[in-house]
């Protein structure tokens, strides 16, 4: 008699389940990169609607150098924390505003409220900073990032009081000459 040789043929059940888990894995960690990319891309959404509003304040205040000019001094220190509503400002001549002293109040208002519209928790210090003759406007706008790990706070937001309790929020900080 010769022995007799069985050839396996088909993968068992435990090969099966190995293959399944591992597939598992894999795809689990494709979700978890997936997600993770998601939330990047909401940070970076945050950073630049930050970055393009402060972009328009430099374009106002570029159009009205006088206006924002001769007001920097004390006009302009302002400080705005999360959900403040900017009043915005009446003109003393509702048909034409004063071009140096009433137009840059009012578009600064509304300035404000589109910053706290469009970023979450958005807080915005602004103020004058003056070397020798040349006067200059230092704004930081800043935002929660809900996504964020709370490891440490962001350097820039020094000006920003509630960035010192709360390591989630981001900032940006402008510096522009507006005459």
């Amino acid at each position: 008699m010769s022995p007799r040789r069985s050839r396996q043929r088909g993968a068992s059940m435990i090969e099966v389940l190995i293959a399944m888990v591992i597939a598992a894995f894999g795809l689990l960690g494709l979700a978890a990169l997936q997600a993770r990319s998601m939330s990047m891309q909401v940070d970076s959404e945050a950073r630049r609607v930050a970055s393009a509003l402060v972009a328009q304040l430099h374009e106002r205040v570029s159009a009205n150098q006088e206006g924002y000019g001769r007001a920097l001094d004390t006009r302009y220190t302002r400080t705005m924390n999360p959900g403040d509503v900017v009043p915005i400002p009446v003109c003393a001549n509702p048909d034409a505003c004063n071009a140096q002293t009433e137009v840059p109040e009012v578009q600064l208002a509304h300035w404000l409220n589109e910053v706290g519209r469009q970023l979450p928790g958005a807080a915005v210090t602004m103020g004058a900073t003056i070397a020798g003759s040349a006067v200059s406007m230092t704004v930081t706008v800043g935002w929660l990032e809900p996504n964020a790990r709370a490891v440490a706070a962001d350097g820039a937001c020094d000006g920003i009081a509630v960035a010192r309790t709360d390591a989630r929020y981001r900032c940006i900080t402008a510096n522009f000459f507006p005459g």
